[in-house]
């Protein structure tokens, strides 16, 4: 929905903002240009409307005096001239033409014919695109101002719980013992114990992060490879006797995994940190 929104918002105003280069010595152009620019006009407020309910806000244009003007143009001129005016307060359905000789590179004319008379409506287009704006303008300050005050409760929430705990003084130690010589009767048990549980603690962290939706594409490339580290070293620790290279490709993998590590630990702390910061 926000998205969707932001998109039509952008398109809409560039289509509006073209109307001056659009019109030519075709008339059935021109009224065609008419016509667009005030759905694009309309398809903006719209926009709007749908980016404030994205985050919360109930708002309509209508409740803007000026882009309720702007918005009943539309409808008498463009939108929906045999209905326009038949839901309000006091019905007067109309119907219009917009005068395909008055249409200027500024501005164009139309005529809404009532029960009981007549309007001639002149279309400044500069003076519509610019009160249009400056009036959705103000909505989307508060659209943002929700979207920080949404991002500001988040992160105090989540900062709350850092990810980065994981990586203290026990996971350190663990890292450390993991490392071992593969001769050495006593400590191969050990490290097999330590790289149960190493796994355990990332597999712990990568699902607080799942959970989270924090699980960058590339903490779970590093994850990836820590997993695989672990399963290649635990192959090496479970071998009885050790082949004469084992101990060079222990050493090896071992690096391969504290760098990977390390990178995920950069990761989470930039997490932590972004969640710490106040929303600007």
């Amino acid at each position: 929905m926000f998205y969707g929104a932001t998109d039509a918002l952008l398109d809409a105003e560039m289509a509006a903002a073209a109307y001056v280069r659009a019109i030519t010595a075709d008339a059935g152009v021109n009224l065609l240009v008419c016509y667009g620019f005030l759905q694009a006009i309309y398809i903006q407020q719209d926009a709007v409307r749908t980016l404030s309910r994205a985050v919360g806000l109930d708002w309509h244009p209508g409740m803007d005096v000026r882009l309720k003007e702007i918005r009943d143009t539309r409808n008498r001129l463009t939108g929906h001239p045999a209905r326009a005016g038949e839901k309000e307060p006091q019905p007067r359905p109309s119907s219009a033409i917009i005068a395909y000789h008055d249409i200027t590179q500024s501005a164009f004319r139309g005529h809404v014919y009532y029960e009981d008379g007549s309007d001639d409506v002149i279309v400044d287009v500069n003076t519509i695109f610019r009160d249009n704006e400056e009036r959705l303008a103000l909505q989307l300050e508060a659209v943002e101002q929700a979207m920080d005050n949404e991002e500001a409760r988040f992160r105090r929430e989540q900062s709350t719980r850092p990810f980065s705990t994981v990586f203290e003084k026990p996971f350190n130690y663990l890292m450390q013992r993991l490392q071992c010589d593969l001769g050495d009767d006593a400590r191969v048990p050990q490290a097999e114990a330590h790289a149960k549980m190493i796994r355990e603690e990332m597999q712990t962290l990568q699902e607080d992060l799942r959970s989270r939706g924090f699980e960058w594409p590339a903490i779970s490339y590093h994850m990836g490879l820590i997993f695989t580290g672990l399963d290649m070293l635990e192959k090496l620790l479970r071998k009885t006797p050790p082949r004469p290279n084992d101990q060079n490709e222990f050493d090896l993998v071992y690096d391969g995994l504290e760098k990977n590590v390390d990178r995920v630990r950069g990761f989470v702390k930039q997490i932590d940190e972004k969640l710490r910061t106040a929303v600007c």
